[in-house]
């Protein structure tokens, strides 16, 4: 192959590496306004309502039924109110998560094209590997913010629910992050190979 072929073909490969790049930048924004336009709003009012509800429960409802001597079938007042807004609360969260899920979905995959973008090697496998570590580490933190509202609510029902539900939720949330950092692993040993294969190729000269 002639020099003029050589370059003609390099040429090529850079030109459809490119065009790759930007099919990926392309999808991930047009998937990500989908998302924020199909359920921005929803998941906005959802959180919105989980915060109020939590505030007035936690503030006014709770304090309220604590002062209340009654007791239903062995429960206090302020045990059930706290069972009837941790129901609510819950609900409210279970049915925008898949939502949620949409958002942070393309949010990373926003994130995945923009590092792949910088390094100039954005593509399928890498595109993959960053959105399934940051979605691992999303996901991490938004249950992790949901166990602190119903934390003090499950208390009052029983003092070892809240325990229990911890204990889950770090089981879970090493494994997620263990394939979070996973997926990043994949990806340093990715570059770490090519760094290789270039000083080998450079001792060789």
């Amino acid at each position: 192959m002639s020099k003029k072929e050589e370059v003609k073909t390099e040429g090529t490969t850079e030109g459809k590496e490119g065009k790759d790049i930007e099919s990926f930048g392309a999808e991930a924004y047009a998937e990500s306004a989908k998302a924020v336009r199909e359920v921005g709003a929803r998941v906005v009012l959802s959180l919105t309502a989980t915060i109020l509800i939590w505030l007035f429960g936690e503030m006014v409802f709770i304090p309220i039924a604590k002062s209340m001597a009654q007791v239903f079938y062995g429960y206090p007042v302020h045990s059930i109110i706290s069972f009837i807004i941790a129901v609510v609360l819950a609900i409210i969260i279970f049915s925008v998560f898949w939502d949620i899920r949409k958002l942070t979905s393309g949010i990373a995959g926003i994130l995945a094209f923009e590092v792949g973008k910088v390094s100039g090697e954005a593509n399928i496998e890498s595109f993959r590997h960053y959105r399934i570590a940051l979605d691992g580490i999303i996901y991490v933190i938004v249950v992790s913010l949901a166990y602190l509202l119903f934390a003090d609510y499950l208390g009052q029902i029983h003092p070892a629910i809240p325990a229990v539900l911890l204990i889950l939720i770090v089981i879970w949330s090493v494994f997620a992050l263990w394939r979070s950092t996973r997926a990043i692993a994949h990806e340093l040993g990715r570059h770490t190979s090519k760094w290789a294969e270039e000083l080998e190729k450079r001792a060789k000269k």
